[in-house]
């Protein structure tokens, strides 16, 4: 019989079934690392619902959908993922219907999920329960120990220099920061319900507090104009606790301005030099872009990024 019921994170059992699945979907990937991950306050979400599917005891199925919020209040984002051996046994059907509830009694109204594997069984399944494809993506993946860094060491264009630092950005570079990561509005228009904050100091603020409040080690490095004074180009990268092997590139926007300078590639170059150099142990940093975005594709090979798969974002409205 299958039973579906919220992950309660003080049963050990469940927890281990829990793992299971995604490490059935994912192999190698680590139990021990994926339940002390479960654990771990996520900055991006105020609430991540999770549920595990069980037959006889054993994981068959699980669904995470984490709640954002501001201009993202109504949407709920995770996969649902069924084990390997269970696959066309109603599981992931069944998990999905008992998640929208779920959303629904928490003033969600949209479920989205980022990392289906284009052309895939997935793709197919959440077509044909009612998701639409709202967006392409390309995951690109580097590995550190195949990389030369010297491919790294850029020269700065002249008239800019780099700044950086970790968690708080200076008070007098705080608004041209802001105005920076405006730029991210000019990135290629897709379906998916996401929507980018209208970025001002405030909303800067707040969002270093989510992180810092979540154990997050926020990286920033950025190019400032010389002749202003002002940030034109930035990079972030946001250190989640239990990060050390492998991490995920935040976001990189240049303004519109000041663009053909090579201004992305050096800030991203500098960025994986501080890294490295800080961070001994990372052995990978993945990254996704919009499939349209072949400028950031190209940008990323030349840093030693290769593509790793083609992945859509799937949307349904219920």
């Amino acid at each position: 019989m299958l039973e579906i019921e919220p992950l309660d994170l003080e049963d050990a059992a469940a927890l281990r079934a829990y793992a299971d699945v995604r490490i059935a979907a994912s192999p190698g990937s680590s139990r021990e690392r994926i339940i002390a991950s479960l654990r771990e306050t996520n900055p991006d979400f105020g609430e991540v619902i999770r549920l595990i599917a069980r037959r006889d005891g054993e994981g068959v199925g699980i669904a995470s959908a984490g709640l954002p919020g501001g201009v993202n209040a109504r949407l709920a984002i995770g996969p649902i993922t069924v084990h390997p051996d269970h696959l066309r046994q109603g599981i992931g059907t069944a998990l999905l219907e008992r998640l929208l509830p779920e959303l629904r009694v928490r003033g969600r109204d949209t479920l989205e999920s980022w990392g289906v594997v284009k052309g895939s069984a997935g793709e197919h399944w959440a077509v044909a329960r009612g998701f639409h494809v709202a967006a392409s993506r390309v995951v690109q993946l580097l590995t550190v120990a195949d990389v030369d860094p010297v491919s790294w060491e850029l020269d700065v264009p002249a008239g800019y220099r780099l700044e950086r630092w970790i968690g708080a950005t200076p008070e007098h570079l705080l608004v041209s920061v802001a105005a920076t990561r405006q730029s991210i509005h000019d990135a290629p228009a897709t379906e998916s319900a996401v929507r980018a904050p209208e970025w001002t100091p405030e909303v800067v603020r707040a969002e270093e507090a989510e992180a810092r409040a979540g154990g997050v080690e926020h990286r920033v490095v950025v190019a400032v104009e010389e002749a202003t004074g002002l940030v034109v180009a930035l990079t972030d990268v946001p250190l989640h606790p239990g990060d050390s092997a492998h991490t995920h590139w935040g976001s990189t926007m240049v303004r519109p301005a000041h663009r053909g300078h090579g201004l992305g590639r050096v800030v991203k170059a500098h960025m994986l030099r501080w890294l490295v150099a800080d961070r001994p142990a990372l052995e990978r940093v993945d990254t996704g872009t919009d499939a349209s975005n072949s400028h950031m594709i190209r940008v990323n090979e030349q840093l030693g990024f290769v593509t790793d798969r083609e992945v859509v974002v799937v949307s349904r409205t219920f």
